[in-house]
């Protein structure tokens, strides 16, 4: 605490003065956390004293509030190439980050509790730097980082404004707020954005990443894992699922849900959602295997039942068992960097609508780097139809991982996306039997125009191999192991070191 308040006052944050006439003055607060890294221990004690932003008006006391961060499935990504060509990567944290921005709004704060000015215990503060709780802080700090950056050399992409690029040096800077990812193609190179850096800002150099955005990162000369081992040990610990039995999948797949009858005994609202908002955050990061049971679990927020409730525990207990599966990311593997994509789609997979399910995967450097399970906008006719709209749906996100790489300089081939559906590919390929697509909603048909441009490619793949299958219906042990073979997610131990 004391600490907080000698950087706020050598920073020159605020200035003690009399609150002008007709002013409004904003509260203040201390916010303690406890900082854990990926493997659940505990990091540092931290200590914040924050403005009560939720107390501002709009176009008074702020204006834009909007920041960027990096997206997880470009940081994923660009670990997939970091492995794929052995860069070397630093960890940057930047000390005190919302206190360096200019204020840029006329704001005025109470004294912190605890701190008050004895002599002037009426007085408030003038805010000359940003301070954390205001709203338009991030933005502050984002749009000062950024010029920063791009004074050293770099130039922000256009496919996610929060990677830049040193074309010249092809050093790449990735920025999730105050936590800075450097790929470069060595050491030297690396410490030279750290030094930049460190002219304007406190910073800390963390050495190679070894946890990042809640990631564990575990690296090699020959591969790249991450997993989150930490948050999942968080969460049992959490729903007080620690000593439960495991399960082999996450779904029953002989129970499918169903909106809550009036017969139905219901389940508490907020814990369920907190259960599965916590599943949710494993899902989007590192846990594609849990993403189908969690987009069909996000369904029944407002009214789940007891079965609901069930149903988000049994994913736990199933999570449990599998703590350390990771992504494995390869050097050099395969012999050419390439973006592959799988397409499925469940044909009126949801039993309360009817409407389809869509799942794809992405796969860089062996390992997967982008994923989803989503239920489809509008009911599809045919088998045909509903994997047509799942894989003009992956034609998007495979131009979008194209994108990232050839503003990075990567040369790679347009994107392949497989398919286990004939009849969608040939609709794709070959827009002749109208009768058959001419109710598709138009913006389905931007694969064609993807196809005709050589923005990707599209291929066959038999249904027993497609990994993109788990995605799209809960699935039994023995054919739900085998897809997860077929995702390249292993369990990282010593069973994996010694056999890899």
């Amino acid at each position: 605490m004391i600490s907080e308040i000698k950087s706020i006052i050598s920073n020159k944050t605020w200035t003690l003065c009399d609150l002008p006439p007709g002013r409004k003055c904003i509260g203040t607060k201390c916010v303690f956390k406890i900082k854990l890294d990926g493997n659940n221990n505990v990091e540092r004690y931290k200590c914040r004293i924050v403005a009560k932003g939720y107390s501002q008006i709009a176009g008074l006391d702020f204006d834009q509030t909007f920041a960027p961060v990096v997206r997880i499935e470009s940081v994923r990504s660009l670990l997939a190439l970091a492995a794929y060509h052995g860069l070397h990567m630093l960890h940057i944290d930047c000390k005190m980050a919302f206190l360096n921005g200019q204020s840029d709004i006329e704001l005025y704060v109470e004294q912190p509790e605890g701190f008050v000015d004895e002599r002037y215990p009426n007085k408030v503060l003038r805010l000359n730097k940003s301070l954390y709780g205001l709203k338009q802080a991030p933005r502050i700090w984002y749009l000062l980082l950024c010029s920063v950056i791009i004074s050293l050399g770099f130039t922000a992409l256009e496919s996610d404004p929060s990677i830049y690029i040193n074309l010249i040096t092809d050093v790449i800077i990735a920025v999730y707020v105050d936590d800075i990812l450097v790929l470069s193609p060595n050491e030297k190179l690396s410490t030279e954005v750290y030094n930049g850096l460190a002219k304007h800002f406190k910073v800390e150099n963390k050495g190679p990443p070894t946890t990042f955005l809640g990631l564990n990162i575990i690296r090699n000369a020959r591969y790249l894992a991450i997993n989150q081992s930490g948050y999942i040990r968080r969460m049992l610990d959490r729903f007080k699922m620690n000593n439960a039995y495991t399960t082999e999948t996450p779904m029953d797949a002989s129970l499918p849900l169903l909106k809550a009858q009036p017969h139905d005994k219901l389940a508490n609202v907020q814990e369920y959602q907190e259960l599965v908002g916590s599943l949710n955050h494993a899902a989007i990061f590192s846990r594609p295997d849990i993403s189908f049971a969690v987009s069909q679990l996000s369904q029944f927020l407002t009214k789940p039942t007891a079965t609901h409730m069930a149903a988000a525990r049994r994913v736990l207990r199933y999570l449990k068992g599998t703590i350390t599966l990771s992504i494995i990311y390869q050097f050099h593997f395969p012999s050419n960097i390439d973006i592959f994509g799988f397409t499925d789609a469940s044909w009126a997979g949801d039993k309360n609508d009817r409407k389809s399910v869509t799942g794809y995967l992405f796969m860089i450097a062996g390992g997967l780097v982008s994923w989803t399970s989503h239920k489809q906008s509008t009911v599809a006719h045919s088998t045909m139809e509903a994997e047509y709209m799942g894989l003009s749906d992956a034609s998007r996100e495979a131009i979008a991982r194209f994108h990232l790489y050839h503003e990075l300089n990567i040369k790679i081939p347009a994107p392949l996306i497989v398919s286990d559906n004939q009849g969608a590919l040939a609709i794709a390929e070959n827009p002749t039997n109208y009768q058959r697509a001419k109710h598709i909603d138009l913006r389905y048909h931007f694969i064609r125009h993807a196809l005709e441009n050589g923005q990707i490619r599209i291929d066959y793949l038999p249904t027993s191999q497609q990994p993109a299958d788990a995605l799209t219906k809960a699935l039994g042990p023995q054919k739900f192991h085998h897809l997860l073979d077929l995702m390249c997610l292993r369990k990282f131990g010593l069973d994996f070191v010694l056999n890899h």
